[in-house]
């Protein structure tokens, strides 16, 4: 009994320590309960905090950035607003002068009436001063946008206005200028063979005697200055009027009898007559450039000097077939029964299909891509079958195409001018005559 007295004394004592124990663990945590809310709530508070202070300055940052684009904006409309204006007045600045345009113009056609009806010179100053006009309306847009750029250039707009003016001013002179030496061309088309001895005064001309001093002058004048000619052999000048005119700016004109020359001299090589009918008749020759004679044959030529790039058409094969049976039409009817008469189409250039088709069809022998060689003895030495005197001739002389080449009578080309002296023949001594 005692031993269980006192156990259960042990127990009960025992049990009174984990009463209190359990009541002093309850306790404590009771109070780290309390204590780590607190510091909870406080954490919570403070992040509150932060947060509500972080979106406040975000959200003022937002406004004043829309402030920012409501200013750039405000600014945008407002120079947009000025632009549109100054456009607006600029384009009815523009409509404005269009319209005063126009009706200058048509006071001027009206003006054109009746100064072309007063006469012809009234009416070509009228017509230099139309066409330098016509530039006023670009000018004056220059000098307006100078004016109302963004950032106006008064000073240089002025400045660029008088000098337009002055530039149409001198246009509308030498437009007259320009008119009026045409009509001097075309009643007197031989002003334009002695341009260059006119404009070098190479020779001394007076009212009574200008155009037989022009026409016994001498065509070297018209490639070698007064003063070189002067200091020159004769050899030499002829020489160096040679070498340019066949490196000078020849005019198409000018090629195209060059080539017709060319292709004379290769068939004369041949034994062929040639007559150089396109050079002596100009826009009258019917299409026949070359009309070559060799005992009962006859051949007519047309040549077409024309750049590469070109095409022949039908209409050129047409003209050529169209002309031989012309020239055959004027034959008697024995020479038509005795001769053969032929049609050749020579070119630089190529032929187109059809014209190709057409001139198989139609007879017509047809030589392409066939160049000219600058490079080919030009000079003309003609021996005079009645004094025998050996004279050569330039192609810038006015005899030369009425020079024929005939080798069993001693005649014959040369290259050079010194090939020809060298050879006993001296150039013409009267360039206008035979």
């Amino acid at each position: 009994m005692t031993d269980s007295a006192g156990i259960f004394s042990i127990l009960v004592g025992a049990g009174g320590v984990l009463f209190v124990g359990a009541k002093v663990y309850f306790a404590i945590s009771r109070k780290i309960e309390t204590r780590a809310k607190q510091i909870s709530d406080q954490i919570l508070a403070t992040k509150r905090y932060e947060l509500a202070k972080e979106f406040d300055e975000k959200e003022q940052k937002a406004k004043n950035k829309l402030v920012e684009i409501d200013l750039v904006l405000n600014k945008k409309r407002i120079a947009h607003h000025f632009e549109v204006e100054s456009q607006t007045r600029s384009a009815q600045e523009d409509i404005d002068r269009q319209n005063d345009l126009l009706q200058t113009r048509i006071a001027e056609f009206q003006a054109m009436k009746v100064d072309f009806d007063n006469g012809y010179i009234a009416g070509r100053k009228w017509l230099a001063r139309f066409i330098t006009e016509a530039e006023k309306a670009a000018d004056d847009k220059l000098v307006s946008n100078l004016r109302h750029k963004p950032n106006p250039a008064l000073k240089a707009a002025d400045e660029v206005s008088t000098a337009k003016a002055e530039k149409r001013q001198y246009k509308e002179r030498l437009k007259y200028l320009e008119y009026q030496l045409r009509s001097y061309l075309e009643y007197f088309p031989f002003l334009e063979e002695y341009e260059e001895v006119i404009l070098d005064e190479a020779i001394p001309l007076s009212a009574a005697s200008a155009v037989d001093e022009l026409e016994k002058s001498d065509p070297v004048l018209r490639y070698v200055p007064k003063v070189e000619y002067e200091s020159l052999s004769t050899t030499e000048r002829n020489q160096r009027a040679l070498d340019r005119y066949l490196a000078g700016g020849l005019s198409k004109a000018d090629i195209g009898r060059l080539y017709e020359r060319y292709i004379g001299y290769m068939q004369e090589k041949f034994g062929w007559k040639v007559e150089y009918h396109g050079i002596f008749k100009g826009l009258e020759d019917m299409g026949r450039d070359l009309i070559c004679a060799k005992g009962d044959e006859v051949k007519i030529i047309q040549a077409k000097c024309w750049s590469t790039n070109k095409v022949i058409h039908e209409k050129h094969i047409f003209q050529l077939f169209g002309t031989t049976q012309l020239y055959m039409m004027g034959m008697s009817g024995a020479e038509r029964n005795k001769k053969k008469v032929s049609a050749v189409f020579v070119t630089t250039t190529v032929l187109s299909p059809i014209a190709k088709q057409a001139a198989e069809w139609l007879g017509i022998l047809v030589k392409e891509n066939f160049a000219m060689d600058k490079g080919y003895p030009i000079i003309k030495c003609n021996v005079n079958q009645t004094t025998k005197e050996k004279i050569y001739h330039l192609p810038f002389d006015q005899q030369y195409d009425r020079t024929q080449i005939n080798a069993s009578m001693g005649e014959r080309y040369a290259i050079t001018c010194a090939e020809a002296e060298n050879m006993g023949f001296r150039r013409a001594m009267k360039y206008f005559g035979t």
